[in-house]
């Protein structure tokens, strides 16, 4: 079952979760990651601190919520690296064109 309806993060930020429930792997609340390797599919970190992180993507479902990233590396994995190659060939090639969501 999906969640849809409009949710409120901790600073009463509205926000709506499109990841299945039965998606969701770990809900990581209130951490601080320093220089961990991290994966975002089918996470949700929330109120977090990701400092000197790898952060890993595929391409799946995951949710940062009042989570705060610095000094980090994201890391694409496939099909995230080939849809972010065919985002940059589209802007490169029509950048007047826009992607829709």
């Amino acid at each position: 079952m999906y969640r849809a309806a409009p949710e409120y993060s901790s600073k009463g930020t509205p926000y709506i979760s499109i990841i299945p429930d039965e998606a969701i792997v770990e809900s990581l609340p209130q951490k601080t990651f320093t220089k961990e390797d991290l994966v975002l599919d089918n996470h949700v970190y929330k109120n977090c601190q990701l400092d000197h992180c790898r952060v890993f993507y595929s391409g799946g479902p995951f949710e940062l919520i009042d989570t705060h990233i610095t000094n980090s590396e994201l890391v694409l994995n496939q099909p995230a690296k080939n849809i972010y190659a065919a985002i940059q060939i589209f802007r490169t090639k029509s950048p007047s064109s826009r992607i829709a969501d």
